[in-house]
């Protein structure tokens, strides 16, 4: 009977760990002064994702997309990124599977394959000769690490960018679930049973040409510093690990991290100015 009880946490606890959406909309972006567009694309299996496009208040630099992290939705996660637009930058968010206004239930195979679809999409808005900027928060930067290493689209994709991602499935499982003494005694049977396919690790490396920057604050009480010291060292060049400060799910409450990722972005615009003119 124990054994029995044991299997179906394990079945069931990884996709809980990874996931855990709510479909409720708790705001929307136009409360905090953002014009925003409801945007919808179909997956490979023919469901609905739901995203936003918000819309750039100042002159246009360039369009970025944006994964979030694994709770909740975009309604809550929009406040990662809504600031960027004061700074001349359009923001696609999608829901994942299962989460908002998205149909279906989130499977990390499919969310994988539905992250690569999100890439095409974001790409096929761009101006001609216009590049995309990929950034990741959390669950979000470590899927955008295999989705941008693997991408069909890879010549179109500028940079990207992740904010306190993980480099390893099982790894991660066992940090999370050993910091709470309900499930301390969880972490190693569940760990195992963890999907490792799409591990970070073993993807960063084929991320290069593409520009790639790793945010972490050593403050995080979540997803250990380890994590991007372990994808920084793994990636190729041209890659910089940023260190941050502040708790997992609050790095850019701090205007300090803020002006690091703008400092980033305006140098992305200078390298293209140095390609083109000189």
């Amino acid at each position: 009977m124990l054994s029995g009880i044991l299997l179906l946490v394990m079945l069931s606890g990884c996709t809980q760990v990874l996931f855990q959406p709510q479909r409720a909309q708790f705001a929307t972006p136009d409360i905090l002064g953002v014009m925003y567009e409801n945007v919808q694309l179909e997956t490979h299996d023919g469901l609905k994702l739901h995203g936003w496009k918000l819309l750039s208040k100042d002159i246009y630099k360039g369009t970025i997309l944006f994964f979030q992290g694994n709770g909740e939705n975009i309604s809550t996660h929009f406040s990662n990124v809504y600031w960027l637009t004061d700074h001349g930058y359009d923001v696609y968010l999608f829901d994942y599977r299962g989460y908002g206004n998205s149909e279906g239930a989130a499977q990390l195979d499919a969310v994988i394959r539905d992250v690569e679809t999100t890439i095409g999409y974001s790409v096929k808005q761009l101006a001609k000769n216009e590049n995309l900027i990929v950034m990741g928060y959390s669950l979000g930067a470590s899927l955008a690490i295999h989705a941008v290493a693997h991408s069909q689209h890879k010549e179109s994709i500028k940079a990207l960018i992740t904010i306190e991602g993980f480099s390893d499935y099982r790894k991660v499982t066992q940090d999370v679930l050993s910091t709470s003494w309900l499930t301390w005694a969880l972490q190693w049977p569940l760990s195992f049973a963890m999907d490792n396919s799409y591990r970070p690790l073993d993807a960063v490396a084929q991320i290069a040409p593409i520009s790639l920057m790793l945010m972490h604050s050593k403050e995080d009480e979540i997803i250990p510093f380890e994590h991007a010291q372990a994808l920084y060292e793994a990636a190729n060049e041209p890659k910089k690990l940023q260190v941050v400060t502040g708790s997992h799910n609050r790095i850019f409450n701090k205007i300090e991290n803020r002006q690091l990722l703008l400092d980033y972005l305006t140098g992305l615009t200078l390298s293209d100015v140095k390609k083109y003119f000189f």
